[in-house]
């Protein structure tokens, strides 16, 4: 079995941060906290001295180093305390919302760009792509109508695009 290249980095009240273990002597030359952020996850900052004063640090932009209109951003949150760079994702706000599930309560749909049509009594797939919409057609099922909005969207926003879990089995974490 391959030792895992990751560690975990021990912070105050009992939080714990996984990081490669390349990161580790450059992380902990700084002190970190667990906050909340404006979404209400948790995240870790840390406070860097610049020239124009003191100014707070995610972890994820002190590891990743974005541009300057770019964010950094959990593939999975777990708890928001996974900071291993496969698990952080460098994308402007409009790439992460294309990865975001739906949110939305009360659709007909739990999928993502995928409604039900009452006059149709049919499944619609559809997806949004630079304000204009498209509709990828009518579908008997409703995982048939995720499933096309799932090819469309690796289609047209690529590998990073929000998947419907569709075919995914369901594990009990009991």
């Amino acid at each position: 079995m391959a030792a895992k290249d990751w560690c975990y980095l021990e912070l105050s009240k009992g939080y714990k941060v996984k990081i490669d273990k390349e990161d580790l002597t450059r992380v902990k030359a700084h002190s970190w906290q667990v906050t909340k952020g404006t979404t209400g996850r948790l995240r870790v900052v840390t406070s860097i001295r610049t020239p124009k004063g003191v100014r707070k640090l995610t972890l994820g932009r002190f590891l990743m180093k974005p541009a300057k209109n770019k964010q950094v951003y959990p593939r999975r949150f777990n708890e928001g305390l996974d900071y291993r760079k496969n698990n952080l994702i460098v994308c402007t706000l409009k790439e992460r919302q294309q990865m975001l599930p739906k949110k939305r309560s009360g659709a007909t749909s739990q999928y993502r760009g995928v409604s039900y049509s009452t006059k149709d009594k049919k499944w619609r797939a559809g997806i949004e792509v630079d304000g204009r919409s498209i509709n990828l057609g009518n579908f008997k099922t409703e995982a048939d109508a995720a499933r096309s909005y799932n090819k469309a969207a690796r289609k047209y926003f690529g590998a990073n695009a929000y998947q419907n879990p569709v075919d995914r089995k369901k594990v009990s974490r009991d």
